[in-house]
């Protein structure tokens, strides 16, 4: 419960939220940890030999009233309805899954004990340096060893997955004569890139991605399992890492802040979930936090502390002290909202590729190239398709494929609506198999044998605005240079396109980008909104992530005490990479400073 005198609030479970928890358990720092959503885990690690040598999540959550929800399953077709009730609404307050339609572009966000890292696809890649330098973002090598370290320390090793078994001790970006052994997707994308950088005349390098993931259990000292015990799992290459992983083979930030804090009676952390922050006013000893308590009715109260930490994601904690700053004059500048970036996320596919990717089998994400097209910096990483998704996803790209190819609209209504779209989605229900015929019944993955999936990043301008609308929260841009015009977006696409080809299929934009809707992006990687700059008039923190103070006249530096932003929202631009290790670098920077 939320009672005694706190040192500090941490507000947030996700990845800046929890380095700030573990550094002020070390420091004696008697800290509270505030979640709007609940409690995620597999239902496979309960009663899972060995008997587990701490007390089990559900049992530990039971007692302190916290309500714990699981994965969606079963992992195939009939899990969809599981699925679709993982996903937040007004109906459904405690899902898991925020989908946030703003005019021109749908985000991705999680509610969850453990923040974005239950639904992330586990990539720590550290981003090109030049991309880091045009963002003034003071990160080097000391601050990225340092979050690789946490990381390693918290959760565990680091493996690449991009072969169908573990191969402890192979170097496995280069197998030689075991190069069958590569996941078919990892590849193709592999020999794509290989053909397209010839016929480019660039370089475009392919890599194995390092992936928080237990792929090989000789680590006998991990200690992140579960259920606290050491349950010999790895990686089962189902495909679907954002859905759950069933085995318990992801390092998420739940077991990190269970196993590590709350099982320790000496860490002095206290978390309550269900908790939805409102807005922070100053105190003369410190900040206010009021919030709202789902667990008791959203009755709202207010807890106050000498320090808090802002880790709610970069929707989360930008809303919060939007809300602090408009309704309840905070001390906050003109900045605040501003230098949102998308991190130039990208969808596409390629469909009917010469030789079969399996996209349903692997982790969502295994490996991936970089290239720089005239200036821009751009990233592309092969993606898993969940088997769960499969069917819905193999007749959604068929209609748009076959619509691509007709001549006029009415032909695309046509064939989408009258040969393809019916029929295809007969594949979602049961049927009885005739063994004749080979196409008359497929398995999830065989519906997406030969497609690939396009998951890519490039440096959008970060021109995006966050800002309250009758208490809601928007995101959008200028009406004279929508987001979807920057010249970033083509070039991803044109890349796309030559590797589409380059594997023998035809390529198939984003449903929002063409199809469904026009020109929309999905986001799953949103940045800014609280960006790190010199001073209060180009920025709402300083590289420390400490808040400047907005009543100072423009051009201060003066900060406002004990008042912190450790997460995506203090990143000012797109990283063109998985921004997991960066917010980790930019947090352990941040708290290194504050508790020094």
């Amino acid at each position: 419960m939320a009672n005694g005198n706190y040192d500090a609030i941490v507000i947030g479970t996700g990845f800046g939220a929890t380095i700030a928890a573990t550094r002020l358990a070390l420091k004696g720092k008697k800290t509270l940890m505030m979640e709007r959503g609940t409690w995620w885990v597999t239902p496979e690690t309960l009663g899972k030999p060995p008997v587990p040598a701490k007390k089990p999540l559900p049992q530990y959550a039971a007692e302190n009233n916290e309500p714990v929800q699981y994965w969606p399953r079963p992992d195939h077709k009939e899990g969809l309805i599981d699925l679709l009730a993982a996903f937040r609404s007004d109906l459904n307050k405690e899902g898991l899954y925020q989908y946030s339609i703003f005019k021109q572009i749908h985000i991705l966000t999680a509610s969850g004990v453990g923040g974005g890292s239950l639904i992330y696809s586990n990539v720590t890649l550290r981003p090109e340096d030049e991309v880091l330098q045009g963002l003034g973002l003071n990160l080097g090598d000391a601050e990225y060893q340092a979050a690789v370290a946490w990381m390693e320390d918290y959760r565990g090793k680091l493996n690449k997955v991009v072969t169908k078994i573990p191969l402890p001790g192979r170097d496995v970006a280069n197998l030689g004569q075991d190069d069958y052994l590569l996941l078919d997707r990892s590849r193709a994308l592999r020999d794509a890139a290989a053909k397209v950088s010839g016929d480019l005349g660039i370089q475009i390098p392919w890599k194995p991605l390092d992936l928080a993931i237990i792929e090989y259990t000789e680590d006998a000292n991990r200690k992140s399992s579960a259920d606290g015990a050491k349950t010999h799992t790895n990686c089962e290459r189902q495909g679907r890492c954002i859905f759950g992983c069933l085995p318990a083979a992801r390092y998420t930030l739940n077991k990190t802040i269970y196993n590590r804090l709350l099982l320790d009676p000496n860490s002095g952390v206290t978390l309550l979930p269900l908790i939805k922050v409102l807005y922070i006013t100053k105190t003369q000893n410190g900040y206010n936090v009021r919030y709202e308590d789902r667990r008791d009715g959203g009755k709202h109260k207010s807890i106050e502390a000498p320090m808090v930490f802002l880790g709610a994601g970069t929707l989360g904690s930008t809303e919060i002290l939007l809300r602090s700053r408009d309704d309840h004059d905070f001390p906050l500048n003109e900045r605040l909202g501003s230098q949102f970036s998308t991190n130039g996320d990208f969808a596409g596919f390629a469909v009917n590729t010469a030789n079969s990717v399996f996209s349903a089998r692997g982790p969502i994400n295994t490996s991936h190239i970089h290239a720089k097209l005239d200036g821009l910096h751009v990233a592309i990483e092969d993606c898993a398709i969940p088997a769960m998704t499969a069917p819905i996803a193999s007749a959604a790209l068929q209609v748009l494929d076959n619509a691509a190819q007709a001549d006029s609209f009415i032909g695309k209504l046509k064939l989408a609506f009258q040969f393809k779209l019916l029929p295809d989605l007969g594949n979602l229900f049961p049927t009885i198999p005739n063994t004749k015929d080979p196409n008359a019944f497929k398995t999830e993955a065989e519906m997406v044998q030969n497609t690939f999936f396009f998951n890519s990043m490039g440096q959008d301008d970060a021109s995006g605005k966050i800002f309250l609308d009758h208490d809601q929260i928007q995101v959008d841009w200028d009406a004279d240079r929508p987001i979807a015009d920057h010249p970033v977006f083509q070039k991803i696409e044109s890349l796309q396109k030559a590797i589409a080809e380059a594997m023998g299929g035809r390529y198939v934009s984003s449903p929002l980008w063409k199809g469904l809707a026009n020109r929309k992006l999905i986001c799953v990687h949103p940045l800014g909104g609280c960006p790190i700059g010199q001073d209060n008039s180009k920025g709402v923190v300083d590289e420390f992530g400490r808040v400047f103070d907005g009543s100072k006249p423009p051009g201060s530096t003066d900060t406002l005490p004990g008042l912190y932003v450790v997460d995506g929202a203090a990143i000012p631009g797109a990283l063109v990479a998985n921004p997991s290790l960066t917010i980790s670098a930019q947090a352990i920077k941040t708290v290194t400073k504050a508790l020094p």
